[in-house]
């Protein structure tokens, strides 16, 4: 089974179901607050597991995502900061020329929604880099020129929720914080409770990359392993290790978190244990699945080859949708929308 897709694939942009899936431990190593909103709230899924009932730590997708994003833009504007001018100026050109706006100058994406309701989504990003990419955008007139409608690129990355191996009554604690006046010595009514996820407490997820050159998942290996701070307050409190246990490429999904967890708290009944006693036995279970270690190291400049190249397919289906030829992009009719 061919385990990439290769540049230069001409239906690239439609998946053959190439998957690679991707299982990790992330590891408290403070007290983080992984919740949606509100203090005192920490996102939780009831399971029954052998007809006992366990009330588990969640992280949810969403703040996988988010994340992964944040962590992979990060380490593409470092590598990026290490491109000659000639590369920095193909990167530019070729972005040009296929119609995207964000050219001028040094490249830099990022997030940021706009601050009023408009018909753009982001205002920050460039649609055309890896993160961009790999884990999505919405292209529309403010990304790219002369488009008569928005087109969702989606992510090819897909998330499980992340759950805890140890039960709520065991992984959460209560803690109390103040906020201490400057220059005076008293703290005031600026006591406050809130509820964070002990140290030392084990969550198991996985992600599966879909059609993904070699370049791209090592890229999105290299982000997700380099998740160091999640969560709420995650500058006070957020410290995790994120740990790549195992990979496996396939033309299905053969696991999930939820199936891993199961397989745990059936044997230690969300006991809190040592962590790396968790991760031992969550490695044992995928190594009898088929799943291995991945050595990697990530080139960055193919990265952003592959991702120009996906940028191009992008840009020829566009002009299909839109009844278009060349890369000028001129009108020959009337637009039919359309999603990629």
């Amino acid at each position: 089974m061919t385990q990439f897709r290769s540049r230069g694939e001409k239906d690239r942009i439609f998946s053959k179901g190439v998957k690679a899936e991707i299982v990790y431990a992330i590891i408290s190593k403070g007290i983080p607050l992984f919740r949606t909103e509100g203090v005192g709230d920490i996102s939780t899924i009831s399971v029954v597991v052998n007809k006992e009932n366990y009330e588990l730590p969640v992280i949810l997708p969403e703040k996988i995502q988010a994340k992964l994003r944040r962590v992979m833009l990060e380490n593409l504007r470092r590598e990026y900061s290490k491109f000659d001018a000639e590369f920095k100026d193909k990167i530019r050109e070729t972005a040009k020329a296929l119609g995207y706006r964000r050219t001028e100058g040094e490249w830099n994406c990022y997030i940021a929604p706009p601050q009023e309701r408009t018909s753009s989504t982001d205002i920050g990003m460039c649609g055309y880099c890896p993160s961009c990419t790999i884990l999505g955008n919405i292209t529309d007139d403010s990304m790219m020129s002369d488009l008569n409608t928005a087109y969702g690129i989606k992510s090819r990355v897909a998330h499980d929720i992340a759950f805890s191996l140890v039960d709520y009554k065991k992984a959460v604690m209560e803690l109390t914080h103040n906020k201490v006046a400057d220059g005076v010595s008293y703290t005031g009514q600026s006591l406050y409770s809130d509820l964070h996820v002990s140290p030392g407490v084990v969550f198991i997820g996985k992600s599966t990359a879909y059609d993904l050159t070699k370049n791209e998942f090592e890229v999105v290996l290299d982000a997700l392993s380099g998740i160091t701070r999640l969560g709420g307050g995650e500058t006070k409190y957020g410290s995790v290790e994120t740990r790549i246990l195992g990979v496996k490429f396939s033309e299905r999904e053969t696991i999930s978190s939820y199936d891993i967890m199961r397989a745990v708290v059936s044997k230690h009944k969300g006991e809190m244990m040592d962590a790396e006693d968790y991760v031992k036995e969550a490695n044992e279970l995928l190594n009898t699945k088929g799943f291995t270690e991945y050595s990697y190291h990530v080139d960055y400049k193919e990265a952003w080859e592959d991702s120009l190249d996906y940028a191009g397919k992008i840009r020829e289906f566009i002009n299909i949708v839109e009844n278009r030829t060349g890369s000028k992009g001129k009108k020959k009719g009337k637009s039919s929308g359309g999603e990629e």
